[in-house]
């Protein structure tokens, strides 16, 4: 009788690892199925066992029979962690060593004889039914034996805390697991408690215990079909985070991509979220319904990460709440994008009004210039005719003084547009602007300190010196007017190596070449600028200033233009700004002419 149980046992065991061996993509089939073989042979060899009665042979079968005995714990902690994708399996050295310990036994067993460390002794016991042997566990096979236990023990907590992220509708697979795990344990126990007749082993007819429900889940429950592969490939494997929340807001499972979003680790199941996911709060503000499907933006630091954060009820079949989905899509690379979109795109709407502008002031300023001329002319002549002392005198006066300061005024539209006579010669640059330093520092050091930093001899700059002047004119003004009484303004002067990631940071000159600079800095400790006036300062015609005609930082960025130099502004509110001016060492530029004298063909005058 115990024969065809055994006998049924092993083939049951087999069919099972045949069955598994079919649906090796699947995770934990491959344990299962070595492990279904190994009892499948341990149930063999006991049947035998039974059979024969030579006591040599039976010892050889019992020897034989550690073939399946010795793996299986391994076997039955793989499949279970495999299944419940457990981590460890991934690592190497942890794979080898938990083998250690059933090599081991097998080698003890075979050669018993020599050392009788594995069974200190083997009786021969008369029963109604034959002889049974007896065989006496050495220290060696508790070792073993604990070691199984602890296996099984380890492969069961590991499959139980794994099952509690398994779906409801998959809970029939979740029992059958827990009985095939339990019943070998059981069965395994009772025969080292000696609960039933003397030599009598159940473990491996619980082991088809096991293996038949097993078998079951494979063909009712589709038990490699989809839990878990399912939830790995469907919801391990998104891209976006998902977050379950019970009623009480407690997360009761995540994906990994969630743990990445959120910082939460399977450590965090069954605590609250809002204790746990530092963003959390952002993502139901009170101006954010809570659970109606409403996305909401959440920008976490370091990054800056966006994440698109959408809440919904989750309800069972009868419609009843039991808790909240939360789906985490980062956006980050979506928000860049637009914003490098819109960088661009305000880039080139700023380009295409600022050549709007230049072309229209360089034809206002040339035109106008030339009618400045015939004034002046006419003025002169008018000044000299008349006598000395003569109304007529002082107001051909007026008018000359008139005429030359909207000639100045020409030639600031003419320096943003780009079109003036630009005369380059070998400046040098530290010179210069000490020169300009030395000559404003009376006019400013009524309410503001003016330092020139000197780094010393710098190369030759090819430059128009007239234009240089007015830089350095137009941003000193500037920055001694944004600063409080006995505030600092610090104007320097030096080298730098520009490369092309330094002259993507410009404000203007991106496209200019990299190489070496000479640069002139000007920094005051003022009030700052704010976004809407720096977005804005270099437009012709606006300023801040009550009486300012808004066109001395439009001329700056002319000149910068014209001369192929590049333009930084740095500045914070309440923190002082900082303008840096680099100019090439080469400029193969000695006279430019605005576009519209060239399409006009007209003859202009300074």
């Amino acid at each position: 009788m115990q024969a065809a149980a055994l006998f049924a046992a092993t083939s049951l065991s087999a069919w099972a690892a045949v069955i598994a061996r079919g649906r090796r993509g699947v995770p934990g089939s491959v344990a299962f199925g070595w492990m279904m073989l190994a009892v499948a042979l341990w149930s063999l060899t006991s049947a035998l066992h039974t059979l024969v009665n030579d006591t040599a042979v039976r010892i050889v079968i019992a020897k034989f029979q550690y073939l399946g005995i010795a793996p299986i714990g391994v076997l039955w902690l793989l499949f279970t962690s495999h299944y419940a994708r457990a981590a460890w399996p991934a690592d190497r050295v942890l794979r080898w060593v938990v083998w250690i310990i059933p090599v081991a036994t097998l080698i003890l067993a075979a050669t018993n004889e020599r050392h009788h460390i594995y069974w200190s002794a083997i009786t021969e016991v008369p029963t109604p039914h034959g002889i049974r042997l007896i065989y006496s566990g050495g220290p060696w096979y508790w070792i073993h034996a604990g070691y199984s236990y602890l296996l099984i023990a380890a492969g069961t907590i590991t499959l139980a805390r794994g099952l509690r992220r398994f779906p409801p509708p998959y809970r029939r697979q979740t029992l059958l697991i827990i009985i095939g795990a339990l019943v070998p344990w059981a069965g395994n126990l009772i025969y080292l408690t000696r609960l039933l007749p003397t030599g009598i082993d159940v473990t491996p007819i619980a082991f088809t215990v096991s293996g038949a429900c097993f078998t079951l889940g494979l063909y009712r429950y589709r038990l490699f079909g989809l839990v878990p592969v399912a939830r790995d490939m469907v919801i391990d494997s998104m891209d976006d985070g998902v977050l379950v929340l019970d009623a009480q807001r407690r997360i009761v499972d995540l994906n990994a991509a969630a743990e990445r979003y959120t910082g939460c680790s399977l450590g965090s199941l069954g605590r609250p979220v809002e204790e746990v996911v530092p963003w959390w709060n952002d993502a139901v503000a009170e101006d954010r319904p809570f659970g109606q499907g409403h996305p909401a933006i959440v920008k976490t630091e370091p990054g800056p990460r966006y994440f698109e954060v959408k809440v919904t009820a989750v309800r069972d079949s009868q419609r009843r709440f039991v808790g909240w989905l939360v789906m985490i899509h980062d956006i980050s690379n979506r928000r860049r994008n637009e914003a490098e979109r819109y960088a661009f795109e305000r880039r080139v709407q700023e380009q295409q009004k600022s050549e709007s502008l230049m072309v229209l002031a360089g034809g206002v300023a040339h035109d106008f210039n030339n009618l400045l001329t015939a004034i002046l002319g006419n003025a002169e002549l008018l000044a000299m005719q008349a006598p000395p002392e003569s109304g007529q005198r002082r107001a051909a006066e007026a008018i000359v003084i008139g005429s030359q300061r909207a000639a100045d005024l020409v030639s600031k539209m003419l320096a943003y547009s780009g079109g003036g006579r630009v005369v380059a010669e070998r400046v040098d640059l530290d010179a210069l602007v000490r020169e300009m330093v030395d000559l404003l520092d009376a006019s400013v050091a009524r309410h503001c300190t003016l330092i020139y930093k000197s780094p010393g001899a710098l190369p030759e700059v090819e430059t128009d010196p007239t234009h240089i002047r007015q830089v350095v004119l137009n941003l000193i003004i500037n920055a001694t007017e944004a600063v409080d009484e006995d505030g600092v303004v610090t104007v320097a002067t030096g080298e730098e190596l520009l490369d092309a990631a330094m002259l993507k940071q410009m404000t203007y000159g991106t496209d200019v070449e990299p190489g070496r600079y000479v640069f002139i800095d000007v920094v005051d400790n003022g009030h700052g600028i704010t976004d809407d006036t720096l977005v804005r300062m270099f437009d012709p015609f606006f300023s801040t200033k009550d009486q300012g005609r808004g066109l001395g930082m439009a001329a700056v960025r002319g000149i910068v233009r014209s001369h192929r130099a590049a333009l930084r502004v740095t500045t914070a509110v309440g923190q002082g700004t900082r303008f840096r001016v680099w100019f090439p060492l080469d400029l193969s530029i000695h006279s430019t002419s605005a576009p519209s004298d060239r399409t006009r063909g007209q003859s202009t005058s300074s």
